[in-house]
């Protein structure tokens, strides 16, 4: 059952709520877990949620409460559709999750001054949009990021799966055929030690500092590196490029010279292009105007074209519990689980 499993990834990160309030989202798939999660921690929950693309409020809420009915222990989840002052100023944990973003003045003006504010993600994945910074460092509220290659956290190694996911979605096979890897940032040798498995072959684009990285993967072969775009003549029928660029909200690919990566290096090298958007922008109208096909056709500027949740629970639970995690130690000053550090200060 999900309960258990949430019990077991509270038990696993020692994960220590108890006489703690926190403000954090109510949403719809494997997202519902966040509040239950706090709850289960021993955490004084207000769960805000909103009507959205996905699910009504009241959807949101029941589906929530739904999943923990069967647990045995009472938990303390107070459903909110409004975020009040009252409500801000009793939180010791407010997670930048999606429905609380912006973080801003206008919410946080009413926050303690010993308020956390744990993120969901590694430092380096930092958005300005989810928060004001400058506001945050006047009121000297602690921010932490959470280590997600920490053992008991391990989201790193569901990126993998995530690119099978996309690769399926988009109607390709794995088996016997070849793919390219175009990437500078950390997802790379995540991805690449399950995809090339699966595949033929897998040609990797990558940063020259990164390239250590792929040492000792079998069927992985260095074709360039990035921005550059050097195709060989055996990976001219691969059947798709696999892109992820930091930062997200960048183009990263576009028929200008304003671009890292020209539209013509990828057209004159592949003699069926085809663009997996795992991560980072593109210049779509670019791609339209040189017939090449990406996949998905729509995915937001700053948002990932894959998400964890595609994949199932199990890398939200861990990611959710991580950060709350997060949230404990920014509170209790103890930043290490097991002798590893479980955060990054910002």
């Amino acid at each position: 059952m999900l309960i258990n499993k949430l019990s077991k990834r509270v038990q696993a990160l020692d994960l220590d709520l108890k006489g703690k309030v926190v403000l954090t989202e109510a949403a719809t798939g494997a997202y519902v877990v966040t509040p239950i999660l706090a709850a289960i921690a021993g955490a004084k929950v207000y769960a805000y949620s909103k009507n959205t693309r996905y699910g009504t409020v009241d959807e949101v809420f029941e589906k929530t409460k739904e999943v923990y009915s069967d647990f045995k222990n009472n938990l303390d989840i107070t459903f909110i559709d409004t975020i009040t002052p009252s409500v801000i100023a009793q939180a010791d944990i407010i997670t930048n999750s999606g429905h609380l973003r912006p973080l801003n003045k206008e919410k946080l003006q009413h926050a303690k001054d010993d308020v956390v504010i744990p993120l969901m993600y590694e430092a380096w994945e930092w958005r300005d949009a989810d928060m004001e910074i400058d506001y945050i460092r006047q009121r000297r509220f602690k921010i932490g990021a959470t280590n997600e290659r920490h053992p008991e956290v391990d989201v790193f190694n569901f990126l993998g799966d995530m690119a099978v996911k996309q690769i399926l979605d988009a109607g390709l096979c794995l088996y016997r055929n070849r793919f390219i890897l175009l990437c500078n940032n950390d997802f790379g040798p995540y991805i690449a030690k399950v995809v090339a498995k699966i595949c033929d072959r897998l040609g990797i684009i990558d940063k020259q500092e990164n390239k250590h990285k792929y040492d000792g993967l079998e069927n992985v072969e260095w074709l360039s590196c990035f921005p550059e775009v050097n195709i060989p003549e055996n990976y001219k029928d691969a059947e798709a490029v696999i892109f992820t660029a930091y930062p997200f909200g960048d183009t990263w690919i576009g028929d200008d010279s304003q671009y890292p990566i020209s539209v013509e290096s990828i057209k004159s090298g592949l003699n069926h292009p085809l663009i997996l958007r795992y991560a980072g922008d593109v210049d779509a109208k670019a791609l339209d105007a040189a017939s090449i096909n990406y996949f998905p056709e729509h995915v937001g500027s700053g948002h990932m074209g894959i998400l964890p949740s595609a994949i199932g629970y199990d890398p939200i639970i861990r990611l959710q519990a991580g950060g709350l995690k997060v949230g404990e130690a920014l509170i209790t000053g103890n930043y290490h689980h097991n002798n590893i550090p479980i955060l990054e200060l910002l």
